[in-house]
């Protein structure tokens, strides 16, 4: 796809930055003298939105109603730890935390509670829970640090990769009291780095094997394994399942990783349909990929956010980023942390490491999509390796050894495609972008050895002017008829030819056709040059 930059200068903090963007501008921001961890979003009883924002010192309350001056509102300090997750329920933030430093004081707070209803208080109310974790033998051990957490739409809160076990995934009600939850399970057969819940089917990211997990939780205390899948670069740090349920992505937090998609409509049959990267950088690492609608959400370190659109997630085409960090680019683990949104006013929260908190008006673009195929004019057999270029989305593509290809962009209205092989007749013709389709053409090649000769007798043909306004003469040939197609072999217009020419409709555009003529025992093909 075509890299797009849209360059801006902004001031932040006193120091002139240029950000690369497209389809994402910046509302506000907010710096911190620490560096920061994940995020999450909260909106009150009154329609206020919050970013919870997590640090290595503890979790920053911020209020970004008024998106262009956030506002701290609480800090809570908890254990120096570079890990800090962050999720909601109710009217209450739930809190984890992993691997504190070795100079830390502080004790560890197991899963930390933030009742929201306080923030705008003097000092806001919470607690930090230490559960007693029952094993498999009768004995107790006591919740310290987890990863990542995740509370499905049920009501249920899962602790992933906390010091319990193997580090798989504990689960806890918060229905009957959110404020004090209740151990009800466990899954514990892989450590998982994160993960997330729709219905009672866990999409778990077992990190260090390479593979996300698909676990039956609809039975807390017996969870089940259904399947599992490696990831591209084996090291799956994230999974979010579409909103149809049909579509899991994933992302693989190495240099070089990728955001991809697979069909898991059957689990016994789960197939990789398509993956991206950032166009800021082939050496970026993703890390975390939220669904928003028909749109993936992903933060990428270095390059900050991304928006795919995977309304068709066999091509996912990039239609929005931001660079939250442009002090630092490729391979490496500065820059955009996590993102955020799920706002109703469709404002963006992320955490940038260094930075800090960034507030960004995004425009979710639906994307043009089109699939090639590519054919000979004569036989129909599809034409492996032909060149495929459509000018001004700057995208290129060669066939498949079936002949296809597919090619999208966020781009929209009139555009140029043309498709070369060697050995057969350039075709160029006007393309016209729809947003939101996937629409297919079909392009038959003109193979050079079919132009204008009669194998069976060697009676030479040919026609003239070409390019022509309309009217054609011919050689070779004084009676007979003739068709007249687009390069995508569609029919346009038939006619009979008499005394050696024939008059085209100018009803055409100018550009590139395909005419046959063809009499008793002739039946030869012609580029033709329509021009008005």
């Amino acid at each position: 796809m075509k890299n797009i930059y849209l360059l801006l200068t902004l001031t932040i903090g006193g120091l002139v930055q240029a950000q690369s963007s497209l389809n994402i501008s910046l509302l506000g921001s907010a710096s911190y003298m620490f560096e920061n961890s994940d995020i999450w979003g909260y909106t009150d009883s009154l329609g206020i939105e919050y970013a919870l924002v997590g640090t290595t010192a503890g979790v920053s309350i911020v209020d970004v109603s008024l998106p262009t001056q956030p506002q701290k509102k609480q800090f809570i300090q908890g254990p120096n730890s570079t890990w800090r997750d962050l999720k909601t329920w109710s009217h209450y933030a739930y809190v984890a935390h992993d691997s504190p430093f070795a100079w830390n004081t502080i004790p560890d707070q197991g899963l930390l509670i933030i009742d929201m209803d306080s923030v705008n208080e003097s000092n806001a109310r919470y607690k930090a829970m230490n559960f007693a974790i029952p094993d498999t033998i009768g004995s107790f051990d006591t919740l310290k640090t987890v990863h990542n957490l995740y509370i499905d739409e049920k009501g249920y809160c899962y602790l992933f990769g906390s010091n319990i076990g193997i580090g798989g995934a504990l689960i806890f009600d918060l229905n009957n009291d959110p404020w004090n939850p209740t151990y009800v399970g466990i899954w514990d057969t892989y450590y998982l780095h994160d993960g997330m819940v729709r219905g009672d089917t866990l999409w778990g990211s077992a990190v260090n094997d390479g593979f996300y997990v698909v676990v039956d939780v609809s039975d807390k205390r017996s969870t089940q394994l259904m399947a599992s899948k490696s990831t591209p670069n084996i090291f799956t740090h994230n999974t979010w399942i579409s909103e149809d349920n049909k579509t899991l992505f994933t992302t693989d937090e190495v240099g070089g990783g990728f955001l991809t998609a697979y069909d898991v409509s059957d689990l016994a049959n789960m197939t990789e349909l398509d993956r991206i990267q950032s166009s800021l950088g082939t050496m970026v690492i993703p890390h975390n990929a939220h669904v928003y609608r028909d749109w993936v959400v992903t933060s990428y370190y270095t390059s900050g956010v991304q928006i795919v659109d995977a309304k068709y997630p066999e091509l996912l085409v990039e239609v929005g980023y931001y660079d939250t960090s442009p002090n630092y680019t490729g391979n490496g683990f500065n820059g955009n942390w996590g993102v955020y949104p799920y706002f109703d006013s469709q404002t963006i929260v992320c955490s940038d490491i260094e930075e800090g908190l960034y507030v960004l008006n995004p425009t979710y673009v639906n994307a043009s999509r089109v699939h090639v195929q590519v054919v000979d004019s004569i036989t129909g057999a599809p034409l492996s390796n032909a060149l495929i270029n459509i000018k001004d989305a700057g995208l290129q593509e060669l066939s498949s050894i079936d002949g296809l290809a597919d090619l999208g962009t966020p781009s929209k209205g009139k555009d140029s495609l043309s498709v070369t092989l060697s050995g057969f007749v350039n075709a160029e013709f006007e393309y016209n972008w729809i947003p939101g389709t996937f629409d297919t053409v079909r392009v038959a090649l003109l193979n050079v050895n079919n132009i204008g000769f009669d194998n069976s007798q060697s009676t030479a043909i040919n026609i003239f002017p070409n390019p022509s306004k309309g009217r054609v003469q011919l050689s070779g040939i004084t009676s007979g008829t003739y068709v007249l197609t687009d390069v995508t072999g569609r029919i346009l217009e038939k006619g009979t030819i008499r005394e050696e020419n024939l008059q085209i409709s100018g009803q055409f555009s100018s550009g590139q056709y395909l005419l046959k003529v063809s009499s008793e025992d002739l039946h030869k093909v012609f580029p033709l040059s329509l021009q008005h």
